[in-house]
């Protein structure tokens, strides 16, 4: 029985050149979306690192992984280990991706106050007239934050836990 320590599996093919196809091509949807490496990996639940490992082929994914991220990338698995041109890619775009936080309630048209999204840190918010302005400023984010009104009423902060398409 041989063992393999190398990046060679039984049948001889090169793990690593398959893992780097991989993370390439997760690079390649990811950017579609223009999200952040970091708010990507808060969408599929991962550390930022991993997802860093991933991308340039030096992580191994799991398959309950491999999953996720078809998932958050609205793709079936098969389209991560292809080379769809780029056109296909866009399709997938389409679909607006939101940030959601922990309570379900998600970022979108309906937040804006008196004229204006407010979206960033405390301390340190900005405010946009345009929500794709916001959403744009909200992926640049490590993680999303915005205001939205509580139970109360009272406009508070959240913070999203994952990315979701936004409902139509």
């Amino acid at each position: 029985m041989a063992f393999y320590s190398t990046s060679r599996d039984i049948a001889g093919v090169d793990m690593t050149t398959i893992r780097q196809r991989f993370g390439a091509r997760v690079r390649e949807l990811r950017s579609t979306y223009a999200l952040s490496q970091e708010a990507f990996a808060d969408q599929c639940g991962f550390a930022r690192s991993y997802m860093s490992r991933v991308e340039r082929g030096r992580a191994n994914p799991s398959l309950e992984a491999i999953q996720i991220i078809a998932e958050a990338l609205g793709v079936a698995v098969s389209d991560l280990f292809t080379e769809a041109p780029v056109e296909r890619a866009r399709q997938v775009s389409e679909q607006l991706l939101v940030p959601q936080a922990s309570d379900g309630s998600c970022f979108g048209p309906y937040l804006k106050h008196a004229g204006k999204f407010t979206v960033g840190e405390k301390e340190d918010e900005v405010q946009f007239e345009e929500f794709d302005e916001a959403l744009a400023y909200l992926r640049r984010m490590g993680t999303a934050k915005w205001r939205r009104p509580n139970a109360n009423g009272n406009r508070g902060i959240v913070s999203a836990v994952r990315w979701v398409v936004m409902e139509s």
